[in-house]
């Protein structure tokens, strides 16, 4: 059985796809384990310990350091501490996808790691991640399957463009994946994700759903960082059987952290 490791996985909607299909999921959060200090994972003997062996590793670290749409708050950050702690989160996360990656160049099977962040500033602070891949969700809706009567629904707030929406129409939008939430991918993963898209329907004037959203609270945060299920579809077909080789590593991702 293959077996994943999601972190920072909370709501468990990108992780949820490989468990139905048959992956070991081990899904870590710190709101779900807070014994399990992923800092003390150190070398291969620890990661082993705790894990076994990982075919493919999920992160979606925090954002709120590292997002454009806080960048009022990121001189703050900085001078705090915030911002340092924020990336070593990160950098934690590379150091486990090198425990786990195959040393032996025969080596047959599957492997891969990603890393997902809104747009923002962490390509410059952590720029061994490599470049990003850019997404929507709603260019992925389409692998939710909608009918046509779903379709005509989504026509029907899609006129509006954006104004008087009601709450229950952004939610029907939102469930359906056909919204604007640029996101990055970073990483050693199968980048050709098969695109089925639905055009975007504005939830507000300025566009997207999360326009919708305030305040601070945990509520709003895990809202805005739901994983679009079309998008998840899509990131386990391409990845499922995504077979790992000494060129396709290094061709994906040279600049592997140290």
């Amino acid at each position: 059985m293959k077996r994943l490791l999601s972190l920072f996985d909370y709501s468990g909607g990108w992780s949820q796809v490989f468990a139905d299909n048959g992956w070991d999921v081990i899904q870590w959060d710190i709101k779900l384990d807070e014994f399990l200090n992923i800092h003390n994972i150190d070398s291969v003997e620890t990661a082993l310990e705790l894990f076994e062996n990982v075919d493919g590793i999920l992160a979606a670290p925090p954002c709120t350091d590292f997002t454009n749409a806080g960048a009022q708050y990121w001189n703050m950050k900085d001078e705090s501490g915030q911002t340092a702690a924020a990336v070593a989160l990160v950098n934690q996360v590379q150091k486990l996808a090198d425990l786990f990656t195959p040393t032996d160049p025969d080596f047959e099977g599957s492997f891969f790691w990603v890393v997902e962040n809104p747009v923002g500033r962490l390509p410059k602070l952590v720029p061994e991640l490599g470049k990003p891949i850019y997404f929507d969700p709603w260019q992925f809706a389409g692998h939710l399957d909608p009918d046509e009567k779903v379709l005509a629904r989504l026509d029907q707030i899609r006129e509006k463009n954006g104004y008087n929406v009601t709450a229950e129409e952004s939610n029907f939008v939102v469930e359906w994946n056909a919204y604007t939430k640029k996101t990055g991918l970073f990483g050693c993963f199968n980048k050709d994700l098969v695109k089925k898209p639905i055009k975007p329907v504005k939830c507000a004037p300025q566009g997207s759903f999360t326009q919708r959203l305030g305040g601070k609270s945990e509520k709003t945060k895990e809202a805005r960082s739901n994983t679009p299920q079309g998008f998840a579809k899509a990131f386990f077909d391409a990845n499922n059987n995504y077979e790992w080789s000494v060129e396709r590593y290094e061709k994906e991702y040279e600049n592997r952290w140290q």
